[in-house]
């Protein structure tokens, strides 16, 4: 076992569950996890906290657990966060003052994302990443670092993520209810694709589909850059609760159903195959046909289908021969899901579960965990406790099957500078 210098934590607070997760940092930059603790929450819808003092006992449980396995006192942690409240604009901006020295600098480019942030202030709207995509000098377009040429106008294109004040507040209280402080706040499919995607992937163009139990949240990277993102209000919950309503039961059998028994293709079920459903108000149960709960599952998954589609027009992805889909979040395991995008959209499709930067626990080598790593990945990359050898220009991960994050010790963009990002909520202190 690797004797660490730093430690670090990432909370995933999910609609579902509280994922908190303990790594210690050697003093080469490598990872190791030391403790997790997983607590299920209902304070969450479409992940927004709608129940703000059952999302602290679970928070507050989920740190605890983690703590007793690491045996270390959290004192601070990078949270994600995602809801039908996060916002997103790729916007243009011009800066006259970048390179006022007759050069530009490193310097300069350090405060790009901060100036952007600045400029994007909307009121009750909080910047929670400002994230280059490239930048134009002297009307040349497409460049991906401008440090040391000389240029008297830049214009950066930028995405921009926003969420509600009101929404981010509640979280970072909910968190520091349990006495963590906030490192920062990551949106939950960027740290998702921190721990799925591979470079490659990056640079040929990808879009990552966390299929979590609130929301389906997709980002779209291009050129090794994110060019957009998008939050469906559709999720595992959604599943269930079609099989509750459909047949009056529990949530928790309808949970254990969608499970166990269905698929998103009916066909593969035999005929006369059933299952027991228990039914509120009543002492006997209720038999149904497997393939009718398929076939809800199927017309669920085939509306989840139709909004990626439109998603990813929005997002100018058209040609799927050419583009990889990557499946992540719980809901990726639904039975039949990889194979009907398959059969409907692009054989270029995976399903990806957190991989290539650490040894991931027994248990834990599942998509659901995809975000938790990734928030890991994100503060440990963005803090100062590890560097990186890896960062596109707006700072994404490896998936490089390195297991350190610190051999390059210096974090290079995709155009060779250094890794830039804007997180209002980074604070000294671990």
């Amino acid at each position: 076992m690797m004797q660490p210098s730093g430690i670090i934590t990432a909370i995933d607070v999910g609609t579902t569950k509280i994922f908190t997760l303990v790594a210690g940092v050697d003093d080469t930059g490598a990872l190791e996890a030391l403790g997790h603790g997983i607590v299920p929450c209902d304070g969450l819808s479409k992940g927004n906290i709608e129940d703000i003092v059952e999302t602290q006992r679970a928070i507050r449980e989920s740190v605890q657990e983690a703590q007793r396995q690491a045996g270390v006192q959290i004192k601070s942690a990078f949270v994600g966060i995602t809801g039908t409240h996060i916002s997103f604009e790729n916007r243009r901006d011009v800066l006259d003052w970048v390179g006022s020295h007759g050069v530009i600098t490193d310097r300069d480019i350090s405060r790009i994302p901060e100036t952007v942030a600045n400029a994007s202030k909307e009121l009750g709207r909080k910047v929670l990443h400002a994230l280059p995509i490239s930048y134009s000098l002297d009307g040349e377009e497409g460049i991906k670092d401008p440090m040391g040429m000389h240029s008297n106008r830049l214009e950066v294109e930028t995405h921009v993520v926003s969420g509600s004040s009101m929404a981010v507040d509640r979280l970072v209280r909910a968190v520091e209810s349990a006495s963590v402080k906030v490192d920062g706040v990551v949106l939950g499919s960027i740290a998702s694709s921190e721990s799925v995607l591979t470079p490659l992937e990056r640079a040929r163009g990808t879009a990552v589909i966390d299929i979590g139990g609130g929301t389906t949240d997709i980002i779209v990277y291009k050129g090794g850059t994110i060019a957009y993102s998008a939050v469906i209000p559709i999720g595992g919950y959604q599943f269930t609760n079609d099989i509750c309503m459909t047949y009056n039961t529990t949530f928790e059998a309808a949970e254990e159903a969608k499970i166990t028994q269905c698929s998103t293709e009916p066909d593969t079920v035999r005929p006369h195959e059933e299952i027991t459903l228990p039914v509120l108000g009543r002492a006997a149960g209720l038999k149904v046909p497997r393939r009718d709960l398929c076939q809800l599952t199927r017309e669920r998954a085939m509306e989840l289908m139709r909004l990626i589609m439109i998603t990813l027009k929005d997002a100018d992805v058209t040609d799927f021969d050419n583009f990889r889909l990557v499946l992540t979040g719980g809901g990726s395991n639904m039975d039949g899901l990889e194979d009907m995008i398959k059969r409907t959209l692009t054989s270029n499709v995976r399903t990806a579960a957190p991989s290539g930067f650490m040894e991931i626990p027994l248990g834990l080598q599942q998509p659901e965990y995809a975000t938790g790593f990734g928030i890991l990945l994100w503060g440990a990359t963005h803090s100062g406790t590890a560097t990186a050898t890896y960062s596109p220009i707006n700072g994404n991960g490896p998936g490089n099957g390195r297991r350190s994050v610190a051999e390059g010790k210096v974090p290079v963009s995709a155009g060779g500078g250094r890794s830039r990002f804007f997180n209002p909520f980074r604070r000294g202190g671990r």
